[in-house]
């Protein structure tokens, strides 16, 4: 593994793995204590990742961007114990609660080499906890059903098939293009180290880095934000590349339009494995010869079941609209739950433990799924979901705001990008200043109290925020005013 600074070796990622696991029990820790990671694209990443999981630790890997507010709410939720970091915000949340604090930055090796690199106990079963949000906008950790009783080995072991799945070739380089706190891209380059491939960190993301990296590589995972710029570059430099030594590139993450993946194929070659798929669990695959015999499919299922329900849950045949579910192989069973919230975990889950995440979408007759829309309404911006409610409840917290509602609107780059409209306090209320300094005000806020890709590209006041007759936000409304005839996802029915 490289990440330009150190390469390590297997025996060194064995040793480092082991001390980072026993240090943290030198630090007060024991076997199914939670562990918050929060930290950029480097090597100590994928160690301290690995040395929580082998000592029996749970961990989250949590975006590097998030505010101390974000991060404090998600340390709360899990009980955190201790902190792994290089980033301020984490650090002050570290200090703020009195966690014990690993700094990547500050004294990292010294703490390491004083640590034992023996083998760590076969039987520990660590664990990932990820977090994901719905439309109430705080985010939920996702149990999977065998977390905690699967030992590492064993789930490391099991990567391989996994990564054959994937058609990860298990030799040569896997490029991490992608920030390695996002959950599919970290579980696909893990399953390519697993089956036998060296990985190769690019710490920050640029089309011209890309490149380099992709060339001496042999698989890789993207998101269609990544293609739109790697088209966006001189065709000049778009020619010098050679992808003969790049045999899989997975991708998904956000909607891929149809010209945009047939210009990559062009490109590129038939090289491309596209996947949807949700943190709960639940994954569709599309080869690029499926792809091509069926345009803007995401696949079929892989492991699981796909049923489309109508609005009374009922099953619905080929080429019918509605809710996508993905069913366990054992019908009556649920593979996940969210983390202190069985109310959520029910609503997410039909009588026969099919689950959906509020996609919409259809099935062809050949069982190929294509997504249509997203009940939800979560933002895909450049891969990474945004969830409305989260940044709505920054917006009306500022005095002059009356109502607001945040949709996604087109971005040429990333896809969506976050739009919030704002109605502001009548006149004669405690805002009586003018428009102006309630919106620098917002931008203040959610500069202060959001991750970067989640704050608003775009503030648009209205008179009023469109609502039902119950008071129910009608996001469509807004939505399809940005949008237009256009459509982020993939393909319509006919």
């Amino acid at each position: 593994m490289t990440d330009g600074r150190r390469t390590l070796s297997w025996h060194e990622l064995e040793l480092r793995t082991n001390a980072f696991g026993h240090g943290l029990e030198a630090l007060g820790l024991a076997p199914g204590d939670h562990v918050l990671l929060v930290a950029g694209n480097r090597h100590e990443f994928i160690e301290g990742l690995i040395g929580a999981m082998r000592a029996g630790m749970v961990v989250t890997p949590a975006k590097a961007g998030l505010t101390v507010e974000e991060l404090a709410y998600i340390a709360d939720d899990a009980g955190s114990r201790a902190v792994v970091a290089d980033r301020d915000a984490a650090r002050a949340l570290a200090q703020g609660r009195g966690l014990a604090l690993v700094d990547f930055d500050h004294g990292y090796e010294t703490w390491l080499q004083a640590q034992s690199s023996d083998p760590l106990p076969a039987d520990r079963a660590g664990w990932r906890l990820p977090y994901t949000s719905g439309t109430t906008g705080r985010p939920k950790g996702v149990v999977q059903s065998t977390a905690g009783r699967v030992p590492f080995w064993r789930a490391w072991a099991g990567n391989v098939a996994f990564a054959q799945r994937l058609r990860l070739p298990g030799h040569g380089w896997h490029a991490m293009l992608s920030r390695l706190y996002h959950g599919a891209p970290l579980n696909f380059g893990l399953a390519a180290m697993a089956s036998g491939a060296a990985m190769r960190i690019l710490p920050t993301w640029s089309p011209e880095a890309a490149l380099d990296e992709l060339q001496r590589s042999s698989s890789t995972c993207m998101v269609p934000t990544m293609f739109r710029q790697l088209l966006s570059l001189p065709e000049a430099r778009r020619r010098r590349f050679d992808p003969d030594g790049l045999l899989t590139v997975v991708h998904g993450g956000e909607p891929c339009p149809i010209e945009l993946k047939r210009r990559m194929i062009e490109w590129w070659g038939p090289i491309f494995l596209e996947y949807f798929g949700f943190t709960e669990g639940g994954m569709t695959l599309a080869t690029t010869e499926e792809w091509l015999a069926h345009p803007g499919t995401v696949g079929r299922p892989a492991g699981q079941g796909v049923v489309i329900r109508g609005p009374e849950g009922d099953a619905l045949p080929a080429r019918s609209e509605g809710q996508v579910y993905f069913s366990p192989p054992d019908e009556g069973t649920r593979d996940f739950a969210y983390l202190h919230d069985p109310a959520k975990t029910s609503d997410a889950h039909a009588s026969d433990g099919s689950f959906t995440a509020g996609d919409i979408g259809w099935l062809d007759d050949d069982g190929y799924l294509y997504i249509s829309g997203r009940a939800s309404e979560v933002i895909v911006s450049a891969g990474v979901n945004v969830y409305p409610a989260e940044v709505e409840a920054v917006i009306t917290e500022v005095p002059g705001v009356a109502d607001a509602c945040v949709v996604g609107g087109p971005d040429p780059e990333r896809g969506e990008q976050v739009v919030a409209f704002v109605a502001l306090a009548p006149a004669g209320s405690d805002q009586t200043e003018g428009p102006d300094p309630v919106m620098a005000a917002i931008r203040r806020s959610c500069d202060d109290r959001l991750a970067g890709y989640k704050r608003p590209r775009q503030l648009v006041v209205r008179p009023t925020i469109p609502r039902d007759g119950t008071g129910k936000l009608l996001r469509r409304v807004l939505r399809d005013e940005l949008w237009g005839d256009d459509s982020p996802f993939a393909a319509p029915r006919d």
